[in-house]
């Protein structure tokens, strides 16, 4: 399927939606207070807050999510995921489950 989305609403929403969706997310219990946290939402939840179909956000978020990322930090993302992935499938536990679990440890 293909979508168009005319610019100026790719412009009234797109820092919005971004803010909202799971692409920036504020939630991490080691990093920030409790009430400082903002959990992401899906596209559905979005669109319900906002008025407009899931589909639409869908759209806006993937283009805006281009736009806000360089392409330095998605090859980062890449060669993230390819590290967990190849260390789970030879360990069971890819290296950032370790480090998170080693982290809590500690904490504990």
């Amino acid at each position: 399927m293909n979508y168009y989305i005319d610019p100026e609403v790719y412009k009234k929403y797109k820092e919005q939606i971004l803010e909202m969706s799971q692409s920036v997310q504020i939630n991490y219990a080691e990093n920030i207070p409790p009430e400082k946290r903002k959990p992401g939402f899906s596209d559905q939840q979005i669109g319900e807050k906002l008025g407009l179909d899931p589909t639409i956000v869908r759209e806006i978020r993937c283009v805006a999510e281009r736009d806000y990322y360089t392409l330095d930090e998605w090859q980062k993302a890449i060669k993230f995921k390819d590290k967990a992935c190849r260390e789970y499938a030879v360990k069971g536990v890819s290296s950032v489950t370790k480090k998170y679990l080693l982290k809590r440890k500690v904490r504990e």
